[in-house]
């Protein structure tokens, strides 16, 4: 029987009932699926994550862990050089320690550096210069390296909130001497050590610190500080559990709408305390995307990404280490007086930092070695202030006087315009010093000289400098002003190139950067020291060379009308003035810049470059003719220096080198 056209519709819903049902049982089931697939999917991500993190915590530990090695081996490597040992630990003066602790933390490249004798207690710290004389010797740090051993930790500032990775070595001449004391390094943990984390094994990184009441501060982050701050922050109980778990604590955190997971790791002490941790953080959704777009190969996707990262530290470790092992062995031929060693160490990261400065370190004690060599096969050592003739030292204090109570007098080394020069033993100090008398005729007249006399102790005493010699106090006794500073025994310059006729070339270029040093440092403080000259200046035998007598020196901004030099009057000795200073103008530093010029010109020529019989035709000579070429006179002096004395001897100001920093680096240059 044919259908009729009442019960086709009927059958046709039917059929499309049946197939919605059918359409809603597959989409049910593959809901289903998918929903069951995407909990799968969600567990074998989070577990893949929680895989990743473990290996990027080992990852991270290990770059940690190199780097701390790699800076404990540079550490080792300067304290191992006996030149730098000795200056840290010998020196008398806590600035001048200071100093060379500033040089260390340069070397290294260190945050800060601190020296401690062998008791522990504080001599010097670089960021924090006022320091001092504080007992360091309970912490594990320092007892360790006081002990003789090579420690390493956390060092925490609670003032600052800042997170240290610290190296303690010990300073000792050798593996069975006594300890003398320690040394020790830092560098920060921070966001610049979080981005070259994650440089390394791609993934951010955290860095927190624990307060006093274990209250984590975040110091450093690759992800943005204020969001990651308050997961770290809110979640206490799994930061206070990270002395207890050494597997890792889990984080979770929300930044920016994204999910992460995060592992967290202690950082400890020397002594085994946690002073903070970090955190390794992974992106769930990014994780869960790549699951899903390569959910057969994810498993070896993590597998390789954690093997690469492992390799990467391992590499990184590996390119640290290597270099840090030739540096060492190249400080060990150093340290048996071989200064022809090669620092064949290059690249341009920290390593790299390292060795261009340890071999700008071998090239100056290398020059300093020629320098004391030099003076040595062709001078006596002898008192630094002996050079001056004693005429008009009638009234000279006679050796054996105690003089203002303290100082024993024990021979007059020398005389000059201002006063009497005298070697003298302080009583108090139990050292030797120098005392500069001010003459009784100086102090006649309107005190204009007893005010010079003041402002030279004001003056130079602002200036703490190894190529400087050191002005100690100001002091009158008996109606008698007097200076003393720093006793230097050596040989003056310009005894050495009276013996010597003239200076080889290298040594002049090690005469002349030491001199620039000397003039930086002063002219920094706004000090101009306007009489440089050959006879101001001593080779000490351990090659160093030491400017004196600033006592003429004054301030380059002197108020308008307030300068204790009257307009007209030069101060200075005119062989080697600039034209300026003869023409009792304004000075500036550049003035003394001129006068090294000079200087230089004699180290080399073995006589000034403008000679004539009186003082007046000589200052003529100075302001018309240009300055002679050094090589007419000695063949042997390279056309860039030439071109460098040049330079400072020229007329005009502004056609010589602005900075004591310029000249310097012209010099350092050709050699």
């Amino acid at each position: 029987m044919p259908e009729s056209s009442a019960t086709r519709p009927v059958r046709l819903g039917l059929a499309a009932r049946i197939f919605l049902a059918a359409t809603l049982l597959v989409v049910a089931v593959l809901g289903v699926t998918f929903g069951l697939t995407s909990l799968q999917a969600n567990r074998t991500a989070d577990e893949s994550i929680r895989r990743a993190l473990a290996g990027v915590r080992r990852g991270v530990e290990a770059y940690l862990a190199a780097r701390t090695a790699a800076f404990a081996g540079m550490s080792q490597v300067s304290a191992q050089v006996p030149q730098l040992r000795e200056q840290l630990l010998k020196r008398s003066k806590r600035a001048d320690v200071l100093d060379q602790a500033e040089e260390h933390r340069h070397l290294l490249g260190a945050a800060w550096v601190l020296v401690t004798n062998d008791r522990g207690i504080l001599i010097a710290r670089t960021d924090d210069p006022a320091q001092s004389d504080i007992d360091l010797s309970r912490g594990a740090l320092i007892a360790d390296a006081l002990s003789g051993d090579e420690t390493q930790g956390a060092w925490i500032d609670e003032r600052m909130h800042k997170l240290y990775m610290a190296v303690g070595v010990p300073l000792r001449a050798s593996p069975r001497e006594a300890t003398q004391g320690a040394l020790v390094a830092a560098y920060a943990i921070d966001d610049t050590l979080a981005q070259s984390i994650k440089q390394a094994t791609t993934t951010d990184v955290v860095f927190f610190g624990l307060d006093t009441l274990d209250r984590p501060y975040v110091v450093g982050s690759t992800l943005p500080k204020q969001e990651i701050a308050a997961a770290v922050v809110a979640d206490t109980v799994a930061v206070r559990a990270l002395g207890r778990d050494s597997a890792g604590t889990e984080l979770a955190a929300d930044v920016a709408g994204e999910r992460l997971i995060g592992l967290a790791s202690p950082i400890r002490s020397a002594g085994g305390d946690v002073f903070g941790g970090f955190v390794a953080f992974r992106s769930h959704d990014r994780e869960l995307g790549a699951f899903r777009a390569l959910r057969r190969t994810m498993g070896l996707a993590v597998v390789l990404g954690l093997a690469l990262a492992l390799v990467s530290a391992w590499g990184l470790a590996r390119q640290i280490a290597g270099p840090v092992r030739r540096l060492a062995l190249a400080t060990r031929r150093v340290q048996d007086g071989d200064y022809s060693v090669a620092i064949d160490v290059g690249g341009g990261g920290e390593i790299g930092v390292l060795a261009r400065a340890f071999k700008s370190l071998v090239e100056d004690l290398k020059e300093k070695a020629a320098l004391v060599e030099f003076a040595a096969a062709g001078t006596t050592v002898r008192d630094v202030a002996s050079r001056p003739t004693l005429a008009g030292a009638g009234d000279a204090l006679r050796p054996g006087t105690l003089f203002a109570n303290r100082y024993e007098v024990k021979d007059v080394l020398g005389a000059g315009g201002m006063g009497v020069v005298y070697r003298a033993f302080d009583r108090e100090l139990q050292e030797p010093v120098a005392i500069k008398t001010l003459r009784p005729e100086a102090l006649a007249g309107d005190g204009v000289a007893l005010e010079r006399f003041k402002q030279e102790i004001r003056l130079a005493r602002k200036i703490a400098h190894r190529n400087v010699v050191r002005t100690y106090d100001l002091g009158e006794a008996d109606g008698m002003y007097y200076l003393t500073m720093e006793y230097v025994e050596g040989t003056s310059l310009k005894d050495l190139i009276a013996s010597r006729g003239h200076l080889p070339v290298a040594v002049t270029l090690t005469v002349g950067k030491q001199l620039c040093r000397a003039l930086e440092v002063a002219h920094e403080q706004g000090i101009i020291h306007r009489d440089i000259k050959p006879q101001n200046m001593v080779v000490e035998p351990t090659g160093f060379l030491k400017v004196m007598d600033f006592g003429i020196a004054r301030l380059a901004t002197a108020p308008q009308g307030k300068g204790l030099t009257q307009d007209g009057m030069t101060i200075g000795t005119p062989d080697y003035m600039s034209p300026e200073q003869i023409s009792g103008m304004e000075l500036d530093a550049r003035s003394d810049l001129y006068s090294a010029g000079v200087v230089l010109f004699e180290c080399l020529t073995g006589r000034l470059p403008f000679e004539a019989e009186s003082m007046y035709a000589l200052m003529a000579k100075r302001l018309e003719e240009p300055p002679p070429d050094p090589r007419t006179i000695n063949a042997e002096v390279p056309q860039s220096l030439a071109a460098v004395i040049l330079k400072a001897m020229a007329k005009q100001p502004a056609d010589r080198y602005q900075t004591a920093a310029g000249m310097h680096d012209a010099l350092a240059v050709i050699g």
